[in-house]
């Protein structure tokens, strides 16, 4: 309803009878993510101006009451059917704050809220995420979540729920912080769940999560591919470039977090040609900058290898299923990667097993010519957090040998990659 009221925040005063997009496609919205290699979709079934973009039984604000498809159509519906057809998985935000509904705040309000939740999780196939975005939601208190929760846990048992403030008892991940794109280095998946409900005081926490927090909830990254989060024609010159996404991807997925970029639909309810073409552009650099580990043929040597199933070289396998590993009580370690000759490359991964928790904390990475004198390479020194995944660009280094020296940690090592990569010319 935004993108037709012209706002990125309504107030909850737009008839219905402006909805109505003219040649709205979801299987063109799926195409241009399957495209862009993006495998969840999130679709904003109510925002916080209350418009419900499906036919929902609890109120009239909703598409049943507009133009589009004679009063008879349901976007979330033929969202839900063009992300199975892709294999897609498939996410609702329905926003806990509402302007339009005069019960906003009170007991009656969380029913009417807690009936619509059933709707969507009762009517439309499997649910992988839940959005509740705490913006201007403070009214609703965790007694409404409660509730609410106590609804995902019985229809979806397997939806992740994105939590903030008042909801963060039931947090499967987090904002971090911002919208811009951005978290931080460190960035760790754990955190105290106190700084998720009282996000204004812990803005640093939830952009690094906390080494020894109680609570395991992954960041999402999110930020809009255009300026503002609905389409607004004015910004059609403005669509984020290939650079652009592609720092956020290394400031996201590279920071051990999940990017959550949003796409604003236009007018006609379709996702437009240069959005496309940029979202595809970047999956484009992804695989070609990815599609060769040049540590892949290394000699791996390692001061403190566990022995067994657990060797060196299988940071290097190009297997997630395999991994090296220290004897218990070695935290640290000094992992030597002899390439062969001389290559160059100016990306480095490190990825940890995480299913075993975060352990290593401390960590640099150096290279050498002839693998006796070592020079450290400045964007990977001092680093701290692994996690799922870590990436770095860096200014070129052409090196014969390439070692991390692992500096502090909780535990033991588990890691399953290290890769060197080039990235490939491109404007």
């Amino acid at each position: 309803m935004n993108t037709f009221a012209e706002v990125n925040e309504g107030d909850g005063s737009a008839s219905p009878q402006l909805f109505n997009p003219t040649a709205l496609n979801c299987n063109q919205w799926t195409s241009v993510l399957k495209s862009a290699g993006i495998s969840t979709a999130i679709f904003v079934a109510k925002h916080a101006d209350g418009f419900c973009n499906w036919p929902t039984a609890y109120t009239n604000h909703s598409v049943k009451n507009s133009p589009w498809k004679n009063s008879k159509g349901d976007v979330v519906r033929e969202f839900a059917n063009a992300c199975q057809n892709l294999g897609i998985k498939a996410g609702i935000y329905l926003g806990a704050h509402d302007r339009h509904d005069s019960r906003y705040g009170t007991p009656d309000y969380s029913t009417y809220y807690a009936n619509q939740l059933s709707e969507l999780l009762r009517n439309y196939g499997p649910i992988w995420e839940i959005w509740w975005d705490g913006a201007g939601a403070d009214q609703i208190t965790s007694t409404f979540y409660d509730r609410w929760a106590d609804t995902v846990r019985t229809l979806q048992p397997n939806c992740v729920v994105f939590g903030t403030k008042n909801s963060y008892r039931y947090a499967n991940c987090r904002w971090m912080g911002n919208e811009s794109g951005l978290s931080g280095d460190p960035c760790w998946l754990t955190i105290n769940p106190v700084s998720i409900r009282e996000e204004e005081a812990h803005i640093a926490q939830l952009n690094h999560g906390e080494v020894d927090g109680t609570a395991y909830v992954p960041a999402e990254v999110d930020v809009s591919i255009r300026p503002s989060w609905f389409y607004h024609k004015e910004e059609d010159a403005r669509v984020k470039s290939v650079a652009d996404l592609w720092d956020f991807y290394f400031n996201s997925v590279g920071h051990n977090s999940v990017l959550l970029l949003n796409f604003p639909p236009d007018k006609r309810g379709l996702i437009s040609a240069i959005v496309s073409a940029r979202a595809a552009g970047l999956q484009q650099l992804i695989k070609a900058t990815f599609k060769t580990n040049l540590a892949t043929d290394a000699v791996v040597k390692s001061l403190h290898p566990r022995g067994g199933d657990y060797k060196p070289t299988n940071m290097v396998d190009n297997s997630e299923s395999t991994y090296y590993a220290t004897s218990d009580n070695a935290v640290t370690d000094t992992i030597t990667f002899n390439l062969g000759k001389k290559k160059t490359f100016d990306v480095l991964m490190l990825q940890e097993v995480i299913e075993l928790g975060h352990r290593t904390t401390g960590w640099s990475v150096d290279y050498s010519s002839e693998g006796k004198n070592w020079v450290s390479i400045p964007e990977a020194t001092g680093k701290q957090s692994i996690g799922y995944k870590w990436l770095i660009k860096l200014k070129p280094v052409t090196a014969s040998s390439v070692r991390v020296r692992i500096d502090s940690g909780k535990a033991g090592l588990a890691i399953h990659t290290f890769g060197l990569y080039k990235q490939p010319s491109w404007p």
